[in-house]
């Protein structure tokens, strides 16, 4: 390491970040036979957070190791890889590796190296894969938060074009199989089940609905709405009058059935929609993670999807 600016201080016994506050943590890996450079850059890291994330950290000292926790985590954001190690290529080995053997397109590979002379910048970046390239003896604490935000916003982007892709697939998907049904409640009991497939996240999740006039759903009173499909802690109330929820959830589907307009808070999800036979239907759901905005756009369209086969069973 330099002694110049912002000089990278070695500590003993530092303790990974969990990350339980503010969202599941990104992973990090760290694959280099320094333990040094393991507690450095823990350290200068510790307090580092990214949209409200903070980050976890994974240890390999191999390419073997490496492979090992790569293969185990595919969920890892960014990889922090040295390319001497066992032997000489060993990290470039492991880089064409998680890309080829691991079809793991999306962790973030920033390469470091004490002796660049070993893998040229350009032919590494062009033939491995990698997306950043950094020498030790360069990478100062504000030169390695600069590269971890890059790598994460990167990471983010990318993941977020794959879970729409995904998204849309089970939403087709989910489509046709719910169509299939023959009952209202087994048609939005099956909602239900599709979101949380959807999200990939648990949900609790309650869903009322009635026949009401268009004139009159803002003054109908919360017992014309019927528990129509249930799930998580709200399992218990299905088939039951709306009434029997508790009072907080009873508001929000008030105001959202008076507005006409779905909300989408922190961890909770009230979304409205009404079928062309004037079926009034109000998804309440509350999610253990903070859903983002591509999450609330997947469950209006899945929804509008619903909508359509309301009309279809009514």
């Amino acid at each position: 390491m330099n002694d110049g600016e912002d000089e990278l201080l070695f500590v003993d016994d530092f303790a990974d970040q969990s990350g339980e506050a503010g969202g599941h943590a990104w992973k990090v890996l760290i694959v280099d036979d320094d333990e040094q450079i393991h507690a450095v850059t823990k350290m200068v890291l510790s307090d580092f957070r990214f949209r409200d994330r903070p980050l976890q950290f994974l240890s390999a000292h191999s390419g073997k190791q490496g492979y090992e926790v790569v293969a185990a985590n595919p969920d890892l954001a960014v990889v922090f890889l040295d390319v001497v190690m066992e032997t000489e290529c060993a990290g470039l080995e492991l880089a064409r590796d998680i890309r080829g053997a691991l079809g793991n397109d999306y962790v973030r590979i920033i390469l470091r190296t004490g002796q660049p002379g070993q893998a040229p910048e350009r032919k590494v970046i062009v033939d491995y894969d990698i997306n950043d390239y950094k020498e030790k003896s360069e990478l100062t604490s504000q030169k390695l938060f600069s590269a971890m935000v890059t790598a994460l916003r990167s990471y983010k982007d990318i993941m977020a074009i794959e879970t729409s892709r995904r998204g849309l697939e089970k939403i087709i998907t989910a489509s046709a199989s719910l169509f299939q049904m023959r009952s209202m409640e087994m048609f939005l009991s099956g909602v239900l089940l599709q979101l949380g497939s959807l999200l990939e996240v648990g949900i609790d999740a309650v869903m009322v609905s009635a026949k009401l006039d268009g004139s009159s759903d803002a003054e109908a009173s919360i017992d014309a709405l019927h528990v129509v499909a249930a799930s998580g802690r709200f399992t218990a109330l299905a088939n039951h009058s709306a009434g029997t929820l508790e009072p907080a959830v009873v508001g929000a589907l008030q105001e959202v059935i008076r507005s006409r307009e779905s909300m989408f808070m922190t961890r909770r999800s009230i979304v409205y929609f009404h079928s062309r036979m004037n079926r009034t239907t109000v998804l309440y759901m509350e999610t253990v993670r903070q859903l983002e905005s591509i999450d609330h756009k997947l469950i209006q369209l899945f929804c509008g999807n619903a909508s359509i086969g309301l009309d279809m069973l009514a």
